[in-house]
């Protein structure tokens, strides 16, 4: 399913033939008619992105690369376009290996480039002093292009384009019945390798089979990874590496990175899923509320369409393969309704401090974090939580576990964090009684109410003394086990009363919420895993309603 859809996508989007792939190359090698080497010529570009400097490698339409797990490099060398080791002679058993192969592809092209590329290989490795511009490390794996009489040698040097497309064309050997595309053709044992954020710097296969550890059925190591042919294998394998480097398609996701495309001509459906995965700040997410809620209810809007079909690919990182957290494909208003239905359930009351009515899922990875950082996050989280929120599941429970870890170590209550325990407490636990957007003045759920208590004692010492600290040194117990902490809690409250010239309002606030308590036991002495949330979310109801102006007939109350 997943080749598939890049084969698809490939079909649907590539503006280069089968054979050829845009590659991204860092020096030009200058040769003459003899195939001398003049000049090493850099290619990079400084490319300006907001306040950041990027160095871009210039994009060519070369001849597919050709993979190299599994088997001896001095063996396969790669046509036009390759490393140091190929192209300078870094490796003289890797040069010879690119001089056979040009020879084998070039030898009776009439053509200047073509005698040029042959007459500078056939001369042996260049005297050229490389090592001298570049440290032979790197040297070894910056890829290089010919360059001759100031033009790059390319797709577009027709007679070198029809030598290759010659080769890659012929069908040498046995054909199978390819699984993707269903034609005959040659099977590819290994495919080629991607170059994924935070993966191996030499790039990793999505699919392969070269060590008898990741065999079964009876393969070797030295079988082929699937039946897939030269065809689909190449198709795919350029369409992932393009979705890779398309910024506008791939966004990380804590240690993963999504991928996502719409089927032919859903650029603008593409558009706003972008927009509902990293929402703008409040003033601005008005009209994307409208449109996705038009586009979740299945009707068209202005050049969106609903019922088109779109993709997600999450994959992350290994020291093997590259592993897929999920892939899904389904009705684009299917997925929207999906983050649409996330965001309402993190609908919350605002602190005054978070710019975003949508929160972002990358500011929810940096609430689990001590220092604030999505980057820190549990490198798996990503994946999972954005897997949840695209096909409607259940939050994962290591997002709920780690922001009430944040909590207990005495992290802020934050607007981000309440609404993520509300929003696990509704899709998780089923709970809507206290999961309103903002104070719920009639639940008698208690820890709901213990929450709100403990908000009520809060405010009631900072009136007192100017300042609080029962948050930084009670909460966490009074969390978890409020039956050792609240007695303790409404005895000092009796100090904290004594010290203001009228204590009637935070004495009522305390009256009432504790006659929604049992009066036999008030206090539990343990609160489970989801009690601790109502309790969390209670106390942020609580302390919001503080700090919003009201009028409760004629009592005052704080303003932030």
């Amino acid at each position: 399913m997943i080749v598939s859809a890049l084969v698809k996508r490939y079909e649907d989007q590539s503006e280069v033939p089968a054979g050829w792939q845009k590659r991204e190359v860092s020096y030009a090698l200058e040769i003459d008619g003899q195939g001398r080497l003049l000049d090493v010529i850099l290619l990079e570009v400084d490319e300006k992105i907001g306040k950041r400097t990027v160095r871009r490698k210039k994009p060519l339409t070369l001849p597919q690369e050709i993979p190299r797990a599994g088997l001896k490099a001095y063996e396969t060398a790669n046509f036009l376009c390759d490393d140091g080791n190929y192209m300078l002679g870094l490796n003289p058993l890797k040069f010879e290996s690119a001089r056979r192969f040009h020879e084998r592809l070039l030898d009776g092209v009439d053509s200047p480039q073509a005698r040029a590329i042959l007459a500078y290989f056939r001369a042996g490795p260049p005297e050229f002093p490389a090592d001298k511009l570049f440290d032979k490390k790197k040297a070894a794996i910056i890829k290089y292009v010919f360059q001759f009489d100031m033009r790059h040698v390319d797709y577009e040097v027709n007679t070198v384009r029809r030598a290759w497309d010659v080769h890659y064309s012929a069908n040498v050997g046995e054909t199978i019945r390819c699984l993707v595309t269903g034609e005959d053709d040659v099977p590819l044992s290994v495919h080629g390798k991607l170059h994924i954020r935070g993966g191996q710097p030499s790039g990793s296969s999505l699919i392969s089979a070269n060590a008898e550890s990741f065999t079964s059925y009876g393969k070797t190591k030295d079988d082929r990874a699937a039946d897939v042919g030269k065809y689909a294998a190449d198709a795919y394998v350029s369409a992932l590496e393009t979705l890779l480097k398309d910024q506008r398609r791939s966004k990380p996701i804590g240690g993963d990175t999504l991928l996502y495309w719409a089927e032919k001509g859903g650029e603008a459906e593409e558009g706003i899923f972008a927009d509902m995965l990293a929402p703008p700040k409040s003033d601005d997410d008005a009209e994307l509320a409208a449109v996705a809620a038009r586009i979740a209810r299945g009707g068209w809007a202005e050049e969106y369409r609903a019922d088109r079909m779109f993709y997600l690919l999450c994959l992350s990182p290994n020291a093997g393969r590259i592993s897929v957290r999920f892939f899904h494909a389904g009705i684009f208003a299917d997925i929207i309704r999906n983050i649409q239905s996330h965001h309402s359930r993190m609908e919350i009351a605002p602190d005054g401090r978070t710019p975003f009515n949508f929160i972002p899922l990358w500011l929810i990875l940096a609430e689990t974090t001590v220092k604030g950082s999505a980057s820190d996050a549990n490198p798996l989280l990503g994946g999972q939580l954005l897997g949840c929120v695209l096909k409607g599941g259940r939050y994962p429970i290591t997002l709920y576990n780690s922001i009430l870890s944040r909590v207990r170590a005495g992290s802020d209550i934050s607007k981000t964090k309440a609404a993520v325990v509300k929003a696990v407490l509704i899709k998780n636990y089923d709970e809507s009684e206290v999961t309103t957007v903002a104070l719920n003045e009639e639940s008698n759920n208690k820890a709901y109410v213990l929450g709100r208590l403990f908000s009520v004692l809060e405010q009631l010492q900072d009136k007192a003394n100017g300042s609080t600290n029962i948050r930084s040194r009670y909460f966490a117990s009074a969390n978890a086990n409020p039956g050792s902490v609240f007695p303790t809690l409404l005895s000092l409250s009796m100090h904290h009363s004594a010290k203001l010239d009228n204590d009637t309002f935070f004495e009522k606030q305390k009256g009432r919420l504790l006659d929604r308590l049992d009066g036999v036991a008030p206090f539990p002495a343990a609160l489970g895993i989801d009690d601790q949330g109502r309790f969390i979310v209670g106390y942020y109801h609580q302390r919001q309603w503080f700090y919003t102006k009201k009028d409760k007939g004629g009592e005052s109350v704080n303003e932030q």
